[in-house]
């Protein structure tokens, strides 16, 4: 089956109260994902109930994450990504 991405389309101008219909076409295309799954862990130490981010591509980790999951009691996390891109993962725990 495959997957599919939504084209982002933005209404620049709307009312609640304008009374007029503005005709948009949406649609779709296709693209890869990865199912990525994984154990936290640092120095030998599991990261117990912590955040994970992941960025897509070569963006920088200061801009926003393109995933955001968090691990459970056993230190293991699940994200879907899109597939063919370079990944970067950080681990967030107290």
């Amino acid at each position: 089956m495959a997957n599919y991405k939504p084209i982002v389309k933005t209404i620049t101008l709307a009312s609640a109260d304008s009374g007029i219909l503005l005709p948009v076409k949406l649609s779709t295309t296709s693209w890869g994902l990865l199912l990525t799954r994984g154990t936290a862990v640092f120095s030998n130490t599991i990261l117990r109930s912590g955040a994970v981010a992941v960025w897509e591509s070569t963006n920088p980790t200061t801009a926003t994450p393109d995933g955001l999951t968090f691990t459970d009691a056993n230190a293991v996390y699940g994200i879907t990504t899109r597939a063919g891109v370079q990944l970067r993962f950080k681990f967030y725990a107290q």
